[in-house]
């Protein structure tokens, strides 16, 4: 991830000081792979070893919840159903944490620029209160979307951003950890 940054995503140029990786632990019950827990915490062990002062993890949380929802359409099976009750996962505190810091960053005067790594539309007004109230601090916005994917960088952030940049899956390839993290047992998992 911090190599992510540093070679594929800021300018040579720029300094980079820290990385803060948002994210949620993933249950496992909401997995068809049940290894998937095991390797995030394993992958997070590798960011915290390889890197142990240049990421910060803020770990938000999932929220499970089975509610009832209305069928789009019928089946044909059972035409006298109307709802079903589904798994439904929800990620919390992620985007609220990342808005929160950003705006402190901002406040404090903790950086000269600040990059965001989302597509997540709830981030706008966190966005637009930085541009708004500290235009002197530089925002860019990276989407992970595929360069044959249909979607776009939003158009709600990036006009808030000095900047912008999909991230392809070739990038994300590139900055890949390394097989075995050095000075430690962890080793990258044999499938993801």
């Amino acid at each position: 991830m911090f190599a992510l940054f540093r070679d594929h995503v800021l300018d040579p140029e720029a300094d980079l000081v820290e990385v803060r990786y948002y994210t949620a632990p993933v249950l496992g019950r909401m997995c068809d792979d049940q290894e998937s827990p095991q390797r995030q915490r394993r992958y997070l062990q590798a960011l915290r070893k390889m890197y142990p002062t240049q990421i910060t993890i803020i770990e938000g949380k999932i929220i499970a919840t089975t509610p009832f929802q209305r069928l789009v359409k019928p089946i044909a099976e059972a035409p006298d159903l109307q709802m079903v009750q589904v798994y439904d996962f929800n990620e919390k505190k992620t985007d609220v944490n990342l808005a929160a810091d950003l705006i402190a960053g901002a406040w404090t005067g903790a950086c000269e620029q600040a990059v965001v790594c989302s597509n997540d539309t709830d981030l706008e007004a966190a966005l637009a209160t930085v541009r708004r109230h500290h235009p002197d601090i530089r925002l860019g916005l990276v989407a992970p979307i595929p360069g044959d994917d249909h979607r776009r960088i939003s158009t709600d952030l990036s006009r808030h951003a000095h900047w912008s940049k999909p991230l392809s899956p070739v990038h994300l390839r590139n900055a890949q950890l390394p097989e075995r993290i050095p000075h430690s047992a962890l080793r990258k998992p044999e499938s993801c």
